[in-house]
């Protein structure tokens, strides 16, 4: 019996020793998780412009962290992250979606407050001061909106443009009659400088500033002969105005002789004129005949109404023949001492242009 006893106590004994060793370890086990949790918790701290929230966490993921979170909006933007060992400070700012308009396409982009003009930046725009834009680019935005752009450009440009050339018929007493010589010309370029308007990229107006000439056009002759051959060598012929063609259908009382340079032989003085070209108006000459090449207009008190003169120019490649002074122009007043000579079409007019005559008045 006595022995009995004695294992009882002693196993009793036991049983207290196991317990206190147990509890021992789950202390020591319950320390080291509450001392690893201590370096494990994260602090979060978010800020939303009005409010701080801040939340602990084994996870430190922003995302996470702001999901979870009883925000006054879900739709918002992170501005900024900063981390400090286990402290991550987190500024977000609420959203909202402006919609902007160019052409046939809306784009929508997630803002956050600012101006029209913040809100087109945002969605890559680069508004300048020839756009149209509404609302204007100074109007706050603080919910959402939608805003006609309309991107306007002003650009500079250039082109090239042949200048075609012309051919002139000249008549050349050095050149045997019936004889035809064709000197070639040669087409002109120019460059052409323009503003162009484009509206969304694409161009609605285009203006010609100006323009510069890159290469004359040099026209062309065709060179017609008047020079009769000498048929007897030991007889020199005579050449007359009527066997020069000339521009005038008026004819004198008899033909006029001119030397080998296709002046006249006899005449009473010469005058080398500023000379222009018109053609007909509708109206009768200032001396009352009716107008045709031949009759010219002067300035009376230099060359008298009713002068009969020989005109051609200095080098003969234009050869106005026999002319009558019978009218008269405002051209006087610039140009006192020029003429004005009758040409039968406005085309003739243009290709005679101005140029210097020499003007011998006959006997």
């Amino acid at each position: 019996m006595l022995e009995k006893i004695k294992y009882r106590l002693s196993e009793t004994l036991l049983s207290r020793q196991t317990r206190v060793k147990c509890i021992a370890v789950m202390s020591a086990f319950t320390v080291a998780v509450v001392t690893l949790l201590g370096f494990s918790v994260n602090t979060v701290k978010i800020f939303d412009g009005e409010k701080t929230y801040t939340v602990r966490s084994l996870n430190p993921n922003v995302a996470n962290v702001l999901s979870n979170l009883n925000l006054k909006s879900q739709r918002y933007k992170i501005l900024s992250t900063a981390v400090n060992n286990r402290l991550t400070t987190v500024e977000i700012a609420y959203s909202f979606p402006v919609f902007i308009t160019q052409g046939e396409n809306t784009v929508e982009v997630e803002f956050t407050g600012g101006t029209v003009s913040d809100a087109l930046n945002a969605a890559g725009f680069s508004p300048d001061e020839y756009d149209f834009i509404e609302p204007a680019c100074d109007t706050l935005i603080e919910d959402t909106v939608y805003i006609d752009y309309t991107d306007i450009e002003y650009v500079v440009g250039s082109y090239t443009e042949v200048i075609p050339h012309t051919v002139e018929t000249v008549y050349s007493s050095a050149k045997a009659a019936g004889s035809t010589t064709i000197k070639e010309g040669a087409d002109g370029v120019k460059q052409v400088n323009y503003t162009e308007k484009l509206v969304n990229g694409v161009s609605s107006e285009k203006t010609v500033t100006g323009e510069e000439v890159v290469k004359a056009a040099v026209n062309g002759q065709k060179i017609i002969g008047t020079k009769k051959a000498i048929q007897n060598p030991t007889v020199k012929s005579v050449i007359t105005s009527e066997s020069v063609k000339c521009i005038s259908t008026l004819k004198p009382s008899s033909p006029i002789e001119l030397d080998k340079n296709g002046a006249p032989v006899k005449y009473k003085s010469k005058i080398t004129a500023r000379a222009t070209a018109y053609t007909y108006t509708g109206n009768n000459c200032s001396t009352g005949v009716a107008p045709q090449p031949g009759y010219i207009a002067v300035n009376p008190k230099v060359i008298p109404y009713g002068t009969k003169m020989y005109i051609k120019t200095a080098n003969g490649s234009i050869i106005y023949g026999y002319a009558v002074a019978a009218d008269t122009g405002g051209f006087v007043k610039k140009y006192p001492n020029g003429v004005d000579l009758f040409m039968p079409t406005k085309s003739a007019c243009t290709s005679f242009g101005v140029r210097n005559v020499e003007i011998y008045i006959l006997e």
